[in-house]
């Protein structure tokens, strides 16, 4: 780094520090600069749960100090910054939307929150705790709070008893009892109590009790025993006699095309009876498939909260309906409920345009044309049918490195219909969740035209099952997965070009792929989540009962219908974790590892070792990836970089193993501006190589040092609908370096002020989303 660039980076900093963060603070008042929580107990006598109670106790202090950024006021210091606005400007910007006001010691009340604090630790077992609150005071202009908790003994629970008489209801709080969330000695925790009552609630729902709510239950508490509680649970005095009815389902009526402009006209339509079910479709716009997969209350059965919940929310997700609303009424002097379903559906038809525009850092820039028609209700079953079309170009429009038009055109077509049930040949099979199962059948084609070099074909037909078994956990299985691949008009050049670089000539062969593949995703991302996970594991297969059959000829090779086919097991598993380590901070790290295993001889090219198919490769680098690094550019192994010809415009570097972790830090300085700083590490390797190519196979004693790294720093515009995102990044570590070398890293060759390293090294990615 050049001295000019160090001393402007140092001013800066020292403009920064300069600026006082008390600047803005009125006279007669200090700053606040947050709470200091002691307790006053041994270390030996603190419960295992110290973590959670001090989490919790600083989750009620108002109000928070300003937000800090690696221990700086950032947002504070740009406030003042700034002078009070008159109009749109700088000041407006540093004020108002940049910048932070100073959080004040007059508006924080001790007092008050020393009582919140300490009903905090009552709520936990501490009938006798004893709080005391300060003021610290920190220079002139500066102060924080401090609290001093003397929590004395803390309550257990001696015994929980279920104060019940004969009726209906409390035998069945008796039979739950066993499973009570109130054990003898654990502390003594209100929120623990009405996670109870909830308990309670949820089981008598499920057994009829229609208008019971958790308030009906009673939970009282004695305290004199020494140091622990007895707890009596029982239903209150007063309860309403319908909340302590038994209820059955009386009508179970379905309106699939209401419109509340012929609401009277559509209740006075004649229903007709589906056995558990009626339903009032004058236009008759689905048949009763629809519905037999998606109506879980039946009639003359008794109501229960589960079935209640999966019928509504399997209507919401089968996808043609607009608005979905439930009405349960009971009938007068009875234990009998009649329920009602009004349905609005969506449009039938839909159409859909498209039009996008791509630039590259290689200096090529194209667009592309998009046209989805979909109906929602293909047969009237609730089938949704999508037809995609899609066409575009890609051009180079500078840099160019050969003499060969780099002009690309490109096609597709897609046929798909989805299908809210498993449709399958020999049974029935309709699991009892809320969630809808799908089957998805799809037909696809693909034309990519180089005019100078080739034309590659591309088919695709799959027939596959899409399910949620929980909240979190999908699944998404394909039985038949075919693609097949056809290149012509090879042009000589691109002949010659792809003898030389074996890589490219297996991009563009053409692969036969008759397998199947499953995926297991668990993910449950959530705002206001500290720690969340995402995972995804997928298990691909491909021409192994094929290969049972087909016939071997004099070099083991096999073929099916004239043609090779590919025969292989790849697998990979990306696995992330979401740390919210402040209300606008996040730290992102992920790890991807996959692994490809081909086995089996191709008939056209028997003395070569067997590879997966290119489309089925790894590859690495790019903006969601290795970001230093031009997508499909590193690898494998420690290969040097392409420099010249076609293999430079045609990135094609894949592997059979990959190896990869990311690790970025993500702060939002406001609602629509996102700061980013990330390292990106990893490679991919050959399974197989030949002799002179050991650099590019995995290897135990050398994949190490073959590991790239980079690092950088991202821009993100979160624009609600979509997010924009920027990151600048550069390489730290080079595999192609390597080759029987002491892997090096390049900080010393780090130089910002030159140009020729800032072409050579630094990468910048524009991307829509996050990368992982």
């Amino acid at each position: 780094m050049t001295n000019r660039y160090i001393r402007i980076l140092t001013i800066g900093l020292l403009t920064l520090s300069a600026c006082s963060t008390t600047r803005t603070v009125p006279e007669g008042d200090r700053l606040y600069t947050g709470h200091d929580i002691k307790w006053q107990e041994k270390k030996k006598d603190r419960p295992k749960d110290m973590s959670a109670l001090e989490s919790g106790m600083a989750e009620r202090v108002r109000p928070s100090p300003n937000r800090k950024f690696l221990g700086m006021p950032f947002k504070l210091w740009l406030y003042n910054l700034g002078n009070e606005p008159k109009g749109k400007g700088l000041n407006y910007l540093l004020r108002k939307k940049w910048g932070e006001a100073p959080v004040l010691l007059s508006q924080t009340r001790p007092k008050r929150t020393s009582d919140i604090l300490g009903s905090y630790l009552e709520d936990n077992g501490y009938f006798q705790v004893e709080m005391e609150d300060s003021v610290k005071y920190k220079g002139k202009k500066k102060a924080s709070l401090q609290f001093i908790v003397t929590p004395n003994h803390r309550y257990s629970i001696h015994r929980v008893r279920f104060d019940t008489d004969t009726g209906i209801i409390s035998k069945l709080i008796i039979q739950m009892a066993k499973e009570t969330l109130l054990k003898p000695n654990d502390f003594y925790s209100l929120d623990r109590i009405k996670e109870e009552r909830e308990r309670i609630h949820n089981t008598l729902k499920e057994q009829g009790f229609y208008y019971f709510t958790p308030d009906y239950m009673l939970v009282q508490i004695d305290s004199t025993l020494k140091g622990q509680v007895d707890l009596y649970v029982k239903v209150k005095p007063g309860t309403p006699s319908t909340a302590l009815r038994q209820y059955w389902m009386r009508t179970v009526e379905v309106f699939p095309n209401y419109d509340l402009s012929r609401d009277s006209a559509l209740k006075s339509q004649e229903s007709r009876d589906y056995g558990g079910y009626k339903v009032i479709d004058p236009d008759s716009l689905f048949k009763p498939v629809v519905f037999n997969r998606s109506v879980f209350l039946q009639e003359d059965s008794l109501y229960r909260l589960s079935s209640h919940n999966i019928t509504l929310q399997r209507l919401v997700n089968l996808g043609a309906f607009k608005f979905v609303r439930g009405n349960f009424r009971p009938l007068r002097d009875s234990s009998l409920l009649a329920a009602r379903f009004y349905l609005t559906p969506y449009p039938k038809r839909s159409l859909q345009f498209e039009v996008s525009g791509t630039s590259k850092s290689n200096g090529f820039v194209g667009s592309q044309l998009k046209i989805s028609a979909r109906n929602r209700n293909l047969q009237k079953k609730a089938n949704i049918l999508e037809i995609n079309l899609g066409g575009g170009f890609e051009t180079q429009v500078g840099g160019k490195t050969t003499q060969l038009s780099t002009n690309a055109y490109s096609l597709n077509a897609e046929v798909a219909i989805t299908m809210p049930r498993f449709f399958t040949p020999v049974i029935q099979f309709n699991p009892r969740t809320p969630y809808v199962p799908r089957t998805r059948v799809s037909l696809g084609y693909e034309l990519l035209r180089r005019p100078e070099m080739y034309t590659l074909n591309a088919m695709t037909a799959q027939y596959g099952y899409i399910w949620k078994q929980t909240r979190y956990l999908d699944h998404t299985l394909y039985p038949v997965s075919v693609t097949y691949t056809l290149p012509s008009n090879l042009s000589d050049t691109f002949l010659v070009q792809q003898e030389l670089d074996p890589a490219l000539k297996q991009s563009i062969a053409k692969q036969f792929i008759l397998g199947s593949n499953y995926t297991l995703t668990f993910n449950n991302q959530a705002p206001t989540r500290y720690h969340s996970f995402f995972a995804q594991f997928n298990l691909d297969v491909s021409g192994n009962l094929v290969g049972l059959f087909a016939k071997k000829d004099e070099n083991d090779a096999k073929e099916i219908f004239g043609q090779d086919f590919a025969q292989y097991i790849r697998a990979n598993v990306d696995g992330r974790h979401y740390w919210m380590l402040g209300n606008n901070l996040r730290w992102v790290n992920r790890l991807y590892v996959g692994y490809g295993y081909a086995y089996g001889r191709s008939v056209a090219e028997p003395l070569l070792p067997p590879t997966l198919p290119f489309i089925k490769q790894f590859f690495t680098g790019g903006s969601n990836s290795i970001r230093a690094f031009r997508a499909r550019t590193l690898g494998p192994g420690s290969t040097p970089p392409a420099t010249e010809g076609t293999n430079l415009l045609l990135a094609n570097a894949a592997g059979d193993i990959k190896l990869e972790y990311n690790s970025e830090l993500r702060y939002k300085i406001q609602k629509l501006i996102e700061l980013a700083a990330f390292v990106d590490a990893g490679n991919i390797w050959l399974g197989n190589a030949k002799p002179d190519k050991y650099y590019q196979q995995f290897e135990f004693n050398r994949f190490y040092k073959e590991i790239a790294v980079g690092t950088g720093l991202g821009l993100r515009i979160d624009a609600s609908i979509l997010l924009v995102r920027f990151d600048l990044a550069f390489p730290l570590r080079k595999p192609s370096e390597v080759h029987g070398e002491p892997f090096k890293w390049s900080f010393k060759e780090i130089d910002f002020g030159d140009g020729d390293w800032r072409k050579k090294n630094l990468i910048l990615n524009i991307a829509i989303g996050y990368p992982f």
